[in-house]
């Protein structure tokens, strides 16, 4: 058995490849694939997992394969004559395992799925959801016209599917209170799930995809609108998308109501490489009324920013741990004096996905949170106040908050807004 989990996931381009030189070179290869749903995020330790089962219960020099898309491939050059049912449950095994320890997802009816090669193209690549004919995978080297494949390949289900909605929370000594939510892509899943088959190269092709994603994150608002407003929602945008017709019309929707508390938020990288259109941008969405937030902002990168230049009406700072490593007192005073500058909450910390992150802001003035433990710290408020019949644990209501695909599927349409008071002393 060779095992391949910990290598780079193998794309799909290669792995058909691969399929294709077997063949060429006089072999049948037969195969199975595991389909994992997305959702599951299998760690590394999981992959190890069913390599061991695989190891004990498939034919002897199968080799495995973890895709890009979540999947593992399992290919023995010649006949499969052996029974895997004992695989397959205890891969099963392991995926309620995860079930459990994640608190979502669910085992599909396909998971174990036989092919032969070249007889069951067809039927693989309607697995993967994609054409597996030659004219359309071709070189892996291949490079493509990026901006007419991804409007095409981007759908606004794939964004949807990989939209997240973050809390972002403000504390003082008496009150925890909900400040609105950030509406994001999230890229990696976006990648991973929808757009294995794209090979990404050079910030170029990049910066069409967030033009890309820009709009379709605007169209998912539009669409999930009545189900999260009225809150304060925050969107991260490019700039030259703000300067679009397409964010015109954005703002035009529903007679401007979309927009009456909504914030902006540019990246600092994308603002300083088009200051001036990042100018023009702020000039028109405060006309408008929507606020304007500078994010992505390192914690070194504050000793080379001027607060009082800076036309924003908030700042995103990234946590991490350089504020307890060897700089810790001057990138601590740095913070300090942000957080005074920028009051009555106009400084969010960002990334906050530890208590230490949150401990160590609020010693530094800093009021206002975004992170992973804050949204797992909303579960147990969300618990106690949610009436869906189907909600059983504080990590599910907080996973059906911030991924708005489960509480579609959960038929859950509770959640907190902005102004949502969650303890008082």
């Amino acid at each position: 058995m060779n095992a391949q989990t910990a290598k780079p996931a193998l794309t799909i381009n290669r792995f058909v490849e691969s399929l294709r030189k077997h063949a060429g070179n006089g072999k049948t290869p037969n195969f199975g694939i595991l389909n994992i749903p997305a959702e599951l995020r299998l760690g590394l330790e999981d992959y190890q997992a069913i390599t061991r089962d695989a190891f004990h219960h498939l034919p002897e020099n199968t080799q495995v394969h973890r895709l890009e898309n979540g999947m593992v491939a399992f290919v023995k050059g010649g006949k499969w004559a052996e029974d895997d049912t004992n695989f397959v449950e205890h891969v099963k095994e392991t995926l309620r395992e995860v079930i459990e320890r994640q608190g979502l997802g669910t085992i599909p009816k396909n998971l174990w799925n036989r092919f032969k090669w070249p007889a069951d193209e067809e039927k693989l690549g309607e697995l993967f959801g994609v054409s597996l004919s030659a004219s359309s995978i071709g070189d892996v080297s291949e490079r493509f016209d990026m901006s007419e494949m991804l409007r095409g390949a981007v759908t606004t289900d794939a964004v949807f599917d990989s939209c997240r909605r973050q809390a972002i929370v403000s504390f003082d000594e008496t009150r925890r209170r909900v400040q609105g939510h950030e509406i994001y892509c999230s890229l990696d899943y976006l990648r991973q799930h929808h757009l294995a088959s794209f090979l990404l190269e050079g910030p170029g092709e990049l910066e069409i995809l967030s033009r890309v994603l820009d709009e379709k994150v605007m169209e998912v608002t539009k669409s999930i609108a009545q189900d999260v407003l009225p809150d304060r929602l925050h969107l991260n945008m490019q700039v030259q998308t703000v300067l679009s017709e397409a964010f015109s019309d954005f703002v035009a929707h529903d007679g401007g109501k979309l927009i009456e508390n909504m914030a902006i938020e540019f990246s600092m990288e994308n603002a300083i490489a088009n200051w001036w259109e990042f100018e023009d941008a702020c000039e028109f969405l405060h006309s408008v009324g929507i606020q304007v937030g500078l994010d992505r902002i390192t914690l070194p990168a504050l000793e080379f920013l001027s607060p009082r230049k800076m036309n924003v009406d908030f700042i995103k700072v990234i946590w991490d741990h350089n504020i307890i490593g060897s700089r810790r007192t001057e990138v601590a005073e740095r913070l300090r004096e942000f957080a005074n500058l920028f009051s009555e909450q106009s400084l969010i910390l960002t990334r906050c996905d530890s208590r230490t992150a949150l401990r160590m802001g609020r010693s530094l003035g800093v009021d206002v949170f975004q992170g992973s433990y804050i949204d797992a710290m909303l579960g147990t408020y969300l618990h106690r106040e949610c009436k869906t019949k189907r909600r059983s644990s504080d990590k599910r209501c907080a996973v059906c908050q911030w991924a708005p695909r489960e509480a579609r599927k959960n038929g859950c349409e509770f959640h907190f807004r902005a102004g949502k008071l969650l303890s008082e002393i």
